[in-house]
């Protein structure tokens, strides 16, 4: 049983979202809503440039859209992606975007795992998966080229990897982020992030290549971040999860699911 109550974990979850983006995000933040433009370099067919990421509101539900939709439109966007949780207010808002011609186009499971045994070493071992922690350039390209394959991203110039690679080495420096990645057969397979907040574990960025899929590289990319956070002193590892691909792994690997959060796609008129 954990320590940590599903309300906590979605408080700690909801605290770390709220960490201020880089200059090339636009974010607004109201007391309703917070609705963010990706920037275009990260946008992918999973990833949407306009979203808004929470809402709690007890206005007319129309007269928000139409402030968002407002918004929106200024950027040239022709849609909006509007997540919906158990916390999103009023309670009607899912079937307000429903009804309004939004379709869901995402589902992400929130879940949690302590980290009071190491996971390391009750997973079985693959000859063929080699696991290396992100701390050199010729790791660091070996995992955006996966990344921009994975993700269906535009590959990064050289300046963006230069301020990668110091960012990295940065993170390593302070213990504050960290990012593994399996190589199959010698080949990037699957990457993923973990960031360190006191004693939380935020994992995030899990990609693995199609071709290298069920054959054990996310769950060695996985096991390693839990091993490395509880090193580090993190005390629970907290994450969002996709039920059709991901979410089912980080079950079998001890996580519990807290939350469900559905992503609609607004057509723009």
């Amino acid at each position: 049983m954990s320590r940590w109550t599903s309300q906590e974990i979605l408080e700690a979850l909801s605290g770390l979202d709220e960490a201020r983006l880089d200059d090339d995000f636009l974010d607004l933040r109201t007391d309703e809503y917070r609705l963010i433009r990706y920037p275009q370099h990260l946008l992918s067919p999973t990833l949407p440039a306009a979203q808004v990421v929470w809402s709690n509101t007890s206005r007319l539900l129309d007269l928000v859209f139409s402030e968002v939709s407002s918004q929106v439109a200024n950027w040239d966007l022709d849609a909006i992606h509007w997540w919906v949780s158990n916390g999103t207010l009023p309670l009607e808002t899912e079937a307000y975007l429903i009804s309004h011609g939004g379709t869901i186009t995402d589902t992400y499971w929130v879940l949690a795992r302590d980290l009071d045994e190491d996971i390391v070493a009750q997973r079985r071992r693959s000859v063929n998966i080699d696991v290396k922690l992100v701390d050199d350039e010729a790791k660091l390209r070996d995992a955006i080229a996966l990344e921009t394959v994975g993700w269906g991203r535009t590959a990064p110039d050289e300046v963006t990897i230069d301020i990668s690679l110091r960012e990295t080495l940065r993170n390593l420096d302070n213990s504050s982020e960290f990012q593994f990645l399996a190589y199959l057969d010698g080949h990037p397979a699957s990457t993923g992030y973990c960031q360190i907040t006191g004693e939380i574990a935020r994992l995030y960025g899990g990609v693995t290549l199609p071709q290298f899929r069920s054959q054990g590289c996310y769950q060695a990319v996985l096991f390693n971040r839990l091993h490395q956070a509880r090193v580090l002193g993190a005390k629970i590892a907290i994450t969002r999860g996709r039920p059709s691909t991901s979410g089912h792994i980080l079950v079998d690997a001890g996580f519990s699911v807290h939350n469900i959060e559905n992503c609609y796609r607004m057509p723009i008129c």
